[in-house]
């Protein structure tokens, strides 16, 4: 019932708990001795589908409609070098921000999310 609109919200949504995870993860472990923060990569790869209007489309079960994109995020660790003894590169300030970034953009998609599915709904009050 829902289009590829649907879907890329469904996965903008799913990246965007993830990355919340993660830097949630990555604040807890502030102070732990040689921790290397986190992050997750997904735009970059998208984009470059996007561009190369190559995205794969793949079926995960042979009764679900096709259009389940192959590209998936990735949390990858920064190896980049501490300021700090421990060896651990947390920077707090920089977790916060991505945070507070990552929670103004989860609000945006369920938003966005809910608007699509009220437009299907006055389609469907429409129908009947």
């Amino acid at each position: 019932m829902f289009g590829l609109d649907y879907q890329l919200l469904k996965i903008a949504l799913d990246v965007s708990a993830l990355r919340a995870e993660v830097i949630a993860n990555n604040i807890a472990n502030v102070e732990t001795p040689n921790y290397k923060r986190k992050y997750v990569v997904f735009e970059s790869a998208l984009q470059e589908a996007m561009e190369d209007r190559h995205i794969q489309l793949k079926r995960t079960n042979p009764k679900h409609l096709t259009g389940a994109f192959r590209i998936s995020p990735q949390v990858m660790t920064d190896w980049s070098t501490s300021m700090r003894n421990d060896g651990n590169n947390v920077d707090i300030d920089r977790e916060m921000t991505e945070l507070a970034s990552n929670t103004l953009r989860y609000q945006v998609l369920t938003s966005l999310t809910s608007r699509l599915v009220e437009r299907y709904n006055v389609v469907l009050r429409g129908v009947r």
